[in-house]
């Protein structure tokens, strides 16, 4: 009957083993990509100014992220983006962002190490905007609200290194130079390519 009950060292107030490579739920994010800003109509002190900021140019960024679900992460990231030139006359203007977000993924499904997501995000950006001749004035730095949504797809090339590829719209909202420059409705098409590692 007792031996029906256990064995000696069946029972122990050790401690459990607690592997130190287990995954943390951290990982970091780094990826560049292309940049297609389209549709923002330029003024300068209220006047049209005959161009509209429909340029391409470049991006690169990071983030921290943290894995919530299997299927909800969130993230703050950091990027930058060369929105291009555009040019009337004589006249050219060449602008660039800086963006915060904090941003939330949905993963949706993981087949054969390809996982898609749906991602959307909101914070803050600081638009550069530069215009030649320097009649028109010095550069203008503003702050503005800034929101994102986007698809992308990520393929696991372990438990800690995914390889990802997005599409993001980024609305960057209408920066301005109290009245005297002023680019209304900027919008961010980016294309990006990373890498996302899992912290331990």
């Amino acid at each position: 009957m007792l031996a029906k009950l256990g064995r000696p060292g069946d029972f122990s107030l050790a401690p459990p083993d607690v592997s130190d490579d287990a995954p943390s739920g951290w990982y970091m994010r780094a990826d560049a990509g292309y940049v297609a800003s389209t549709g923002a109509r330029v003024t300068t002190a209220d006047v049209p100014a005959g161009l509209d900021l429909s340029g391409s140019g470049w991006s690169v960024g990071g983030g921290l992220g943290y894995r919530f679900l299997p299927f909800l992460r969130g993230e703050v990231s950091l990027d930058y983006l060369d929105l291009g030139s555009a040019r009337s006359g004589g006249a050219e203007l060449s602008a660039n962002a800086t963006v915060a977000l904090a941003s939330l993924y949905w993963d949706v499904v993981t087949l054969a190490g390809f996982t898609p997501y749906l991602s959307a995000g909101a914070g803050f950006s600081i638009t550069t905007l530069d215009m030649a001749p320097a009649a028109f004035g010095p550069a203008v730095n503003d702050w503005q609200f800034a929101w994102s949504a986007g698809a992308g797809v990520s393929y696991g090339l372990s438990s800690d290194l995914s390889l990802d590829l997005s599409y993001r719209y980024l609305d960057l909202g209408s920066p301005s130079s109290a009245g005297v420059l002023a680019v209304s409705d900027m919008v961010a098409h980016q294309v990006r390519f990373g890498v996302r590692y899992m912290l331990q």
